[in-house]
């Protein structure tokens, strides 16, 4: 029995060692990845990505994104210094109860919401590829993308800090893209 048992053992710890398991490191934020004081994030989100671009610009949506010209027209276009993040939940939280957390968040500390919407039929039908596809908002490969209309969006300001938050709920998680510009002023 001992010489079976032993083969096993030997087996099994190599396994172990071959098969990809989920570790610590791997649930804490990427490197470099920091909060803006302002905008806590929801409980339970990791720092699945980030970016820091010390002069930048990119475009705030006011307004429902729905065609071509609308993605020209209607975003805001300012520049500052602007902290990227994408931040990955599991399990998946509701688009409501993160635009709660952070609608709470953001006037608790002063932040007048400049627009707000929720679902397809109300932010657009092509507000997903202005933020994460066009590379005017996030900056290509930096959100991992789901397109559904489990999705809320929402642009606050004070001041001359920006915050546009892109929040969606997947079958297996959920996410929510966070642009921070600071020291913004319009390009337009």
């Amino acid at each position: 029995m001992k010489h079976c048992f032993l083969p096993a053992a030997v087996a099994l710890a190599v396994l172990s060692v071959l098969t990809p398991q989920v570790t610590h490191a791997q649930t804490r934020d990427v490197a470099g990845a920091t909060d803006h004081a302002d905008v806590p994030r929801v409980d339970g989100a990791v720092a699945r990505a980030w970016r820091h671009v010390a002069v930048g610009d990119i475009h705030m949506p006011l307004a429902a994104i729905n065609s071509r010209d609308d993605l020209e027209t209607v975003p805001r276009h300012v520049q500052g210094e602007i902290k990227h993040t994408d931040y990955v939940i599991r399990p998946a939280r509701t688009p409501l109860e993160m635009d709660r957390h952070y609608e709470e968040a953001l006037r608790r500390n002063g932040y007048q919401t400049l627009y707000a919407c929720a679902g397809i039929a109300a932010c657009g039908s092509r507000m997903g590829e202005l933020i994460l596809l066009s590379d005017k908002v996030a900056p290509i490969g930096l959100p991992d993308g789901l397109f559904n209309d489990h999705l809320r969006v929402r642009v606050a300001r004070k001041g001359s800090t920006w915050v546009l938050l892109h929040m969606i709920q997947g079958p297996d998680r959920a996410l929510v893209y966070q642009a921070v510009v600071e020291g913004a002023r319009d390009l337009d």
